[in-house]
């Protein structure tokens, strides 16, 4: 376990040697400047439009960067050949991919942090108001970011880097949107091309339901304890069937 807490602690240093969370920072000015702006005109019925808008923007960065990060760790490694001499000590193929792993996973963590201490903050400036909606989609939005580190990051021993992160974007918001696709898709088909998107929808994870994010916008009560331990649950399993996916190719390649 050393071993591993090790290697995610250097990939950890790696991407904030390559400034990848330091886009946040970026983004906070942004952010605050146009907490200004709102502040002069008045925020009278603007408060459904900014949390809408501030959860989309940093929802859609935070998984741009934890795809970004999570498609090179294997790719950066093996190119730069610094993955041999790793190999050649007594780590293995297994420490070293959950090493990488757990890496991302922490960094994607203090990004998703960091973004919604920006958001509590821009909320606070414009006074609007939260409830505890706010804590449960900051929770389950870091779930997310574990599942989509674990997809990237299995499909960077398939594909190149460039190839991954398109790949990995366009799968990422295809997940969270296809399940209203596919019911509506579903009523105009029969036969096998149903049973056929019956089983894509039984599948296939069900990303959207990790953005409650408009539970907050409308003012709607919490979600249970106990869908967050389902959600919490699901989301673990379907990271798990795509490392183990990833792990296993990894394990075999001709290095």
């Amino acid at each position: 376990m050393e071993k591993i807490l090790g290697i995610a602690q250097v990939a950890i240093k790696e991407s904030f040697r390559r400034k990848d969370p330091y886009v946040v920072i970026i983004l906070a000015g942004l952010i605050i400047f146009g907490a200004g702006i709102f502040s002069r005109f008045g925020t009278e019925g603007l408060g459904k439009f900014v949390k809408d808008v501030g959860f989309t923007v940093t929802g859609l960065m935070s998984i741009l960067i934890c795809v970004i990060a999570s498609a090179r760790q294997l790719p950066t490694e093996i190119q730069n050949r610094t993955l041999y001499p790793l190999l050649a000590k007594p780590v293995s193929r297994i420490q070293v991919f959950l090493g990488k792993y757990i890496g991302v996973g922490v960094m994607a963590t203090f990004v998703v942090l960091l973004f919604s201490a920006e958001l509590y903050l821009l909320f606070w400036v414009l006074d609007i108001p939260v409830t505890i909606v706010f804590l449960q989609a900051v929770y389950l939005r870091i779930i997310l970011m574990w599942i989509i580190a674990g997809l990237t990051l299995s499909l960077s021993v398939f594909l190149t880097q460039g190839a991954n992160v398109t790949i990995s974007m366009l799968l990422a918001l295809a997940m969270q949107t296809f399940a209203n696709t596919i019911i509506t898709v579903r009523t105009e088909v029969d036969g096998w091309t149903l049973r056929f998107f019956d089983l894509l929808y039984w599948v296939l994870p069900h990303l959207e339901l990790f953005d409650i994010s408009k539970r907050e916008v409308h003012g709607w009560p919490p979600a249970p304890a106990w869908v967050l331990l389902v959600l919490t649950v699901y989301g673990m399993g379907y990271a798990l069937v795509f490392m183990s996916v990833g792990l296993h190719r990894f394990y075999k390649m001709n290095l």
